[in-house]
């Protein structure tokens, strides 16, 4: 113990507060990116020195209680909020948002498997569905009958103008397609048919928060996050989707500037105790400073 230890204490107050900050920013930087959850930040004491153990009633003896010093604060936890977030609607087919729990399935060109809120699709020159980023959204394909192949995941397909045999015999082109609540993407025809494209599937963990978060507003999973199960938009507690429309940040702009402030004064505080502890030093061992 002494004036070293209190600038040690000063300091870890000081590297907590910065952490703060950073979370913040990056809150911040992303208040208006689709799907985004915020972060947040959990502080926890370190060990403190313990001065005495104390003392029972006895013979003699009161009793004291446990004499201890803390010695600063450590980042216990840098977990993620993931609450639902405002959705709007657009005009957009390829737009969709998740109305509870879940995320959606994507593959990029390496073949991993990546979990995203942000469903801002498009359909590629091969007719998929894509992320911004070329990264393929899955679910389960269709087969030559029209049938949904339930075997496996693949990247999900919409070939506007295609054709297939219509009522009649005659060629019936693929003109529009849309997206139901339960994940069916339903291709509308020239003959005034619709046709079943293929099914859309959603991943849910059992801990969200132990998801490793990854450019692209995507996640993966790891052993904190567990093994995704995948299922149908609207079973087992799975969220809906939304149609033509976009969830927003879920990041709370008044909340995010009230701990910048918090952060700001814990970062001084501590800052002025740092002083405080070597201006002090100073004086004990250059006193003709003074």
């Amino acid at each position: 113990m002494g004036l070293l230890t209190v600038m040690n204490t000063a300091l870890s107050g000081m590297s907590a507060a910065t952490t703060l900050i950073d979370v913040t920013a990056d809150n911040l930087a992303n208040l208006q990116t689709p799907g985004f959850k915020a972060g947040s930040v959990h502080f926890a004491t370190l060990a403190p020195q313990t001065v005495s153990l104390g003392s029972a009633v006895g013979r003699g003896s009161a009793g004291a209680n446990p004499i201890q010093i803390g010695s600063g604060v450590q980042v216990a936890a840098a977990d993620r909020d993931f609450s639902q977030g405002p959705i709007v609607t657009s005009d957009q087919p390829g737009l969709l948002a998740l109305e509870g729990e879940g995320f959606f399935i994507v593959q990029g060109s390496d073949g991993v498997r990546r979990y995203t809120r942000d469903g801002q699709f498009r359909l590629n020159a091969d007719g998929e569905l894509v992320t911004a980023e070329g990264d393929r959204l899955l679910g389960f394909g269709v087969d030559a009958l029209g049938n949904v192949d339930h075997s496996q995941l693949v990247p999900l397909t919409v070939h506007l103008g295609s054709s297939v045999v219509g009522a009649g015999g005659s060629p019936a082109i693929l003109q529009s397609y849309a997206v139901s609540r339960d994940g069916r993407i339903v291709g509308q025809y020239s003959d005034g048919v619709s046709r079943t494209l293929g099914q859309l599937r959603l991943a849910r963990f059992a801990n969200p928060a132990g998801l490793l978060a990854r450019a692209g507003n995507k996640f993966e999973a790891t052993s904190a996050s567990g093994m995704p199960t995948d299922s149908d938009p609207g079973a087992a507690g799975t969220a809906q989707v939304v149609a033509g429309a976009s969830e927003l940040s879920n990041v709370d702009l008044g909340h995010e500037l009230i701990e910048l402030t918090l952060a700001r004064n814990m970062f001084q505080a501590n800052l002025l105790v740092f002083h405080t502890a070597d201006t002090l030093l100073g004086e004990m061992f250059f006193p003709w400073r003074r």
